[in-house]
């Protein structure tokens, strides 16, 4: 007869060995150490100088009296390599209305950037400086990421050098009313003023997405940190290499179809993206889209969020003949650009 307790002790050593053989969950041991080592070649720290900025409590020659230093404020920010030409991005705000804009790289050195194009709605800038990388960079895919994984970014927070910090990812395709043609990936990265601009990397080393900033909470709870996918960085990037923004702006605000909203129009569902705002004198006037329309279809493609008509809206080209189904009420309708 087989005891109790010698069963109970043989499970156990079952169970033990087939722990130690399984993989350890969660961050590694070493931390991302070798993951950095790919990444912070190519991550850079980014200054938008201004020399007009009025300078606080009575101007320089006052700061110069008092023994504090004259020197000309300049917005801090990061970026990233994008290719082994000299290209880098960063976010737009850091260097728009700047007299001069400087890099610091890996090796802390100085140079100067040359603007080659921003878009201040997107809030992406295009910089290039004269300095080419000896490698291209490890840009990876955003669509690779799940919620769970883990993600580092790597930027100047409140103007500490090549500053590090570790989160996971809490959600993909994540879009916000206020940018409409814009889509996140969300981090609990706490994302700090300096951070603006700088790389997320993966567990892998590969850079897939650009830091922007963080939503913060009710009462100043902690909020999401968002960034922008690679994909998408990639994308304006070319479009203002190639010397402007060739994509068509719809001009209206939408979010996701509340449950609410869902009951009250009668369709028990919340698929589709509900129109929020509509500018005077843009392509969605044209169309006759109003506020409360619920967009179902783009040009033949199903609309089921909000998140969905960004990403048809981000690989939008020609304005002419496109076409959205929209409930408006009771009703469906089909609008068409002509």
């Amino acid at each position: 007869m087989i005891r109790p307790a010698t069963v109970f002790a043989a499970l156990t050593l079952a169970l033990a060995a087939g722990c130690a053989q399984m993989p350890e969950a969660g961050a590694p041991r070493e931390g991302f150490v070798a993951a950095l080592a790919r990444a912070l070649p190519f991550a850079v720290g980014v200054y938008g100088v201004a020399r007009a900025e009025p300078a606080a409590e009575g101007g320089a020659q006052a700061e110069a009296e008092r023994g504090e230093s004259v020197l000309p404020y300049a917005r801090v920010g990061a970026g990233f390599m994008i290719d082994a030409a000299g290209h880098l991005v960063t976010a737009a705000h850091v260097v728009t209305d700047t007299d001069e804009v400087l890099v610091k790289l890996a090796d802390q050195r100085v140079l100067r950037a040359t603007v080659v194009g921003a878009d201040a709605e997107l809030d992406v800038a295009l910089l290039h400086i004269a300095s080419p990388g000896p490698v291209a960079p490890p840009l990876g895919r955003s669509s690779h990421l799940r919620p769970g994984h883990w993600v580092l970014s790597v930027g100047e927070p409140y103007g500490l050098n090549r500053s590090v910090a570790a989160g996971i990812v809490g959600g993909t395709d994540r879009h916000f009313s206020d940018d409409p043609e814009l889509l996140y990936l969300q981090t609990d990265i706490a994302l700090n003023p300096g951070n603006s601009g700088g790389p997320l990397v993966d567990a892998r080393g590969e850079i897939v997405g650009m830091n922007m900033r963080t939503v913060v909470g009710a009462y100043g709870t902690p909020g999401v940190s968002l960034s922008l996918p690679i994909e998408v960085v990639l994308a304006i990037a070319d479009e203002l290499r190639a010397g402007g923004i060739a994509r068509p702006r719809l001009g209206a605000e939408f979010d996701d179809v509340s449950p609410q909203l869902a009951l009250a129009s009668g369709r028990g569902t919340t698929q589709g993206a509900v129109v929020t705002t509509v500018r005077r004198a843009s392509l969605a006037e044209r169309m006759g889209l109003r506020p409360d329309d619920v967009i179902v279809a783009m040009n033949d493609r199903p609309i089921g969020s909000s998140a969905d008509l960004a990403r048809s809206l981000l690989g939008w080209r020609q304005p002419a003949g496109t076409k959205l189904v929209i409930w408006r009420g009771a009703s469906v309708l089909t609008l068409k650009l002509d």
